[in-house]
């Protein structure tokens, strides 16, 4: 293996988990946490890395950290994006200034952030030569604390990725092997990639069914006692829909249980089965503390909202899409509608 020197944006659960594995890996590692947000950047620099426990276990040091993006990227080869959908653009856009020719920027789930990120290239003054990449999904589930340890429950035994510009990603891929920690299936594009995260669909409905007992911190196993039969009529009409939208695209896109089996291994028949007796979705409880967690603040806006949008474009029935948008909006008395992500024909026309 090439020990390559990375940059890790992000010090949430993901990133920890990143940062940590990819240390044990042997690469040269480089923590950035926004100094808004730090979580665990304070107890991880006085320790001097990650404890790491669960599928992979040791303590991990870590190169440098900085709440500075500059030294952090200045010299790395390849810069991982663990940050939640809403904070993307505007960190791609602090970024530009810092990139040189050549980086790879890999976003970690599809959340479309490779279209938009590409655009702020294109339409900036800084450095055009700079290679995107967006994956299916995060390779670990994985839940950190605050004290400088983060607990990898399982890896994926694959992910798809996509790149911008297209003609690359066979050359990205080669260049992730030993970075990504399991293997890379190429998607022929990154809205391609967007239509497989499968949080669009397990998340948002069941925090809806759920909100009085979120609200009332009636602690239970979200997956197994949250998702009932009728809930998953649910999150079925949601995928048939994202379904008929990736048909529509030509994409050959397998239902959202058959995704979740082929990442773990498993061989569920349904999405209530799947839900219901999922090791590694029921290990721990995955309670949010509230209704309003990243699986409304940022899948109903960075995937709902792009799902529906590309559906309304292409002609496709996305009530059902729309009918969960316009609920967590009443919930939360916010318009996810008008701040989400829109892909509009010129964007189909340009990715697809």
């Amino acid at each position: 293996m090439h020990m390559k020197k990375i940059a890790v944006l992000g010090c949430g659960h993901g990133g920890q988990a990143l940062a940590g594995h990819l240390s044990l890996m042997g690469h040269e590692v480089s923590l950035y946490a926004d100094p808004q947000h730090p979580g665990a950047f304070h107890a991880i620099y006085q320790q001097k890395g990650i404890y790491l426990t669960g599928e992979i276990e040791g303590f991990a040091p870590i190169h440098a950290m900085h709440t500075d993006l500059q030294p952090c990227i200045e010299k790395a080869e390849i810069i991982l994006m663990a940050l939640p959908a809403f904070a993307c653009e505007q960190l791609m856009a602090d970024l530009l200034p810092y990139l040189r020719a050549g980086q790879i920027i890999v976003n970690l789930a599809g959340y479309f952030s490779s279209v938009f990120a590409h655009q702020l290239i294109t339409n900036s003054s800084y450095e055009k030569e700079i290679r995107l990449a967006e994956l299916t999904s995060f390779p670990y589930a994985c839940r950190a604390n605050n004290e400088g340890g983060v607990h990898i429950v399982a890896t994926k035994q694959f992910v798809g990725i996509a790149s911008v510009p297209k003609n690359q990603i066979h050359e990205i891929i080669k260049e992730l092997s030993d970075v990504i920690p399991c293997p890379l299936y190429a998607k022929s594009s990154v809205l391609e990639v967007g239509l497989y995260n499968t949080s669009g669909i397990g998340h948002t409905p069941a925090i809806l069914f759920n909100a009085a007992r979120i609200g009332n911190q009636d602690m239970f196993y979200f997956y197994n006692q949250g998702i009932s039969e009728e809930t998953a009529q649910v999150l079925m009409r949601l995928d048939q829909e994202r379904l008929l939208i990736g048909n529509k695209l030509g994409y050959d896109i397998p239902p959202h249980y058959e995704v979740l089996n082929r990442y773990y291994g498993h061989q569920f028949t349904s999405i209530y089965d799947y839900f219901k007796n999922s090791p590694i979705h029921n290990s721990i409880s995955f309670f949010p503390a509230s209704t309003k967690t990243r699986y409304v603040q940022e899948d109903v806006p960075f995937i709902l909202v792009p799902w529906y949008t590309l559906g309304e474009s292409l002609g496709v029935d996305v009530r059902g899409i729309k009918t969960i948008i316009d609920a967590m909006s009443l919930l939360h008395n916010t318009d996810y509608l008008a701040m989400g992500r829109k892909l509009n024909p010129e964007i189909i026309t340009a990715y697809q």
